[in-house]
């Protein structure tokens, strides 16, 4: 199974590899730190978020958390506002300019699923992303069982 480059598993590997890579190249031109996409994408509908509410969301670690959200305040892509009916926490929310660095993201994004489907037709596509899904469903599935889910510091 394991003995040839060809096996399924090498394979999707090395799409993975070379996916990181264009993806890396194409957000080079962007500065932003590694998992701050995630947090403006999630950001984006509008409704303020606590620290709390990201880290479930997201599956990552509360310091992890708080480091991205340092970052992006400063950088002045979120803003942090008092709760209205508990002043023990802070909302989260998406600053305009942060709104202009998620429209440069999905336009990466777009080029990016362009590159990586560039050849293939609309019913392969669709095959694709049923294919994807089931292995989605299926490893989320197995590490929800396992418990890995909850621990991802870096989904």
């Amino acid at each position: 199974m394991f003995k040839d480059n060809s096996s399924l598993y090498f394979l999707f590997k090395d799409v993975i590899k070379e996916h990181f890579i264009r993806r890396e190249k194409l957000l080079s031109g962007i500065k932003f730190y590694r998992g701050q996409a995630p947090v403006l994408l999630l950001l984006e509908e509008g409704r303020g978020l606590t620290q709390r509410d990201i880290v479930k969301q997201l599956k990552l670690k509360p310091s992890t958390v708080t480091l991205i959200l340092r970052r992006m305040e400063k950088r002045g892509l979120i803003r942090k506002e008092k709760d209205e009916k508990d002043k023990r926490f802070s909302r989260i929310y998406i600053t305009e300019e942060g709104k202009k660095f998620v429209d440069k993201l999905k336009e990466v994004f777009e080029i990016l699923e362009r590159d990586c489907f560039m050849g293939f037709s609309e019913e392969e596509k669709d095959l694709l992303r049923e294919f994807f899904k089931r292995i989605r469903d299926n490893l989320r599935k197995l590490n929800e069982e396992s418990g890995v889910s909850k621990k991802c510091g870096s989904c």
